[in-house]
């Protein structure tokens, strides 16, 4: 089973990595706000449940957007849309999971949200 945090971090920590990892940006170290805490029930792609968490890394400028440095192993492509698009290219699920995010930064929030079987 893959994980992507490590003992010696805290949820905000493993965030700031990951991005750092995922996409080659390093967000800062000031204190952004949580936006979602998503639990995911277990199911038949992993056995235990999962505690997911959301934090405001901003708005990304051109030059951050231009500056994007995928893992291949681990992603194949990046895009930006407005809301509605993204409601018509995702599914119901993780739709829902982007409208909570996008609420909860938009001052409705932070929220708690639980999907999965």
């Amino acid at each position: 089973m893959r994980r992507t945090w490590r003992a010696s971090e805290d949820p905000l920590e493993t965030a700031r990595r990951e991005t750092a990892e995922e996409t080659g940006l390093d967000l800062g170290q000031g204190a952004p706000r949580l936006l979602l805490t998503h639990y995911l029930h277990p199911g038949p792609r992993w056995p235990l449940g999962k505690i997911g968490f959301i934090f405001d890394g901003g708005w990304l400028t051109s030059e951050q957007l231009h500056r994007f440095r995928l893992d291949p192993a681990e992603h194949d492509m990046w895009a930006t849309h407005d809301l509605d698009q993204w409601r018509r290219l995702m599914g119901e699920v993780p739709f829902a999971r982007l409208n909570a995010i996008e609420q909860a930064r938009r001052g409705q929030g932070p929220n708690y949200l639980v999907t999965g079987p």
